[in-house]
């Protein structure tokens, strides 16, 4: 019963912001409705967020916010698409159509405002970036990583806050750069690098997927703010305002 509450409750704030918004953005509405369906890039691989689990259902805070959303547009869950997007390909995904929004543990920055011709929503979790390394590397301190070898994701606002920690701190390091996270994983694994860095959430789910998780240990500094929401296009204020109210319904929600 609850359930069914705040499905009607999202479906009620979505028709609402249908009601008020301009006839000129309703392009991304009427794309979902008419093929029922909504298309979300995810990560797919970030336990947590978005990763599937034993039966290969999607699952995580990201893959929850847009069954969700799939909810309040559609009036069921279950119709929506995840599509598996790099942090590389992920903006350009969204800004071609590929996908109807990101919901990819992405940073808002001014930067990414200002240059892609996205929206960012509103904010479900605040990350920051940190660092994990193997025990045996005799380290306590990100202080103590002068000279490291450093792997990375590309495409992310970590390698440019590991540029300026570093610099900041007079520190030099070696940049070993990856693709994806499960990319990142097997060479911090086979010690292609000393150091994995991204989000502390991301190193949370970094070390669960290790051979031997005891024997790594996620440093204590946390070098940055990460605020991260769902993501749509510019120039469709419908579907912004519809994404919005479904995000802060179910943080309502989960206040309750």
């Amino acid at each position: 019963m609850k359930t069914l509450s705040i499905r009607l409750a999202l479906r009620g704030l979505c028709l609402a912001a249908l009601a008020a918004a301009p006839g000129a953005g309703a392009q991304t509405m009427k794309l979902i409705q008419d093929r029922d369906e909504l298309i979300c890039g995810v990560s797919g691989l970030l336990t947590g967020f978005s990763a599937p689990d034993d039966n290969g259902v999607m699952q995580g805070l990201d893959a929850d916010f847009c069954r969700g959303l799939a909810a309040a547009v559609l009036g069921d869950q279950d119709k929506v698409r995840f599509v598996n997007l790099t942090a590389k390909e992920r903006f350009e995904a969204l800004a071609s159509g590929e996908v109807d929004l990101l919901a990819r543990n992405s940073t808002h920055t001014l930067t990414r405002d200002a240059s892609l011709g996205l929206n960012f929503t509103y904010y479900n979790f605040i990350d920051g970036q940190g660092f994990m390394v193997f025990e045996d590397l005799d380290v306590s301190s990100v202080l103590q990583l002068d000279g490291a070898r450093i792997c990375v994701q590309s495409g992310t606002t970590t390698e440019s806050n590991l540029a300026d920690y570093f610099r900041q701190h007079d520190m030099e390091y070696e940049q070993i750069t990856y693709d994806n996270m499960t990319e990142a994983t097997r060479g911090f694994e086979n010690n292609y690098c000393d150091v994995i860095t991204t989000d502390a959430s991301g190193l949370a789910s970094v070390r669960t997927d290790l051979a031997n998780p005891a024997r790594a240990m996620i440093l204590p500094e946390i070098i940055s703010k990460e605020p991260l929401g769902p993501v749509v296009r510019q120039g469709d204020d419908e579907f912004l305002n519809v994404v919005k109210w479904a995000l802060y319904a179910m943080i309502n929600a989960e206040e309750l």
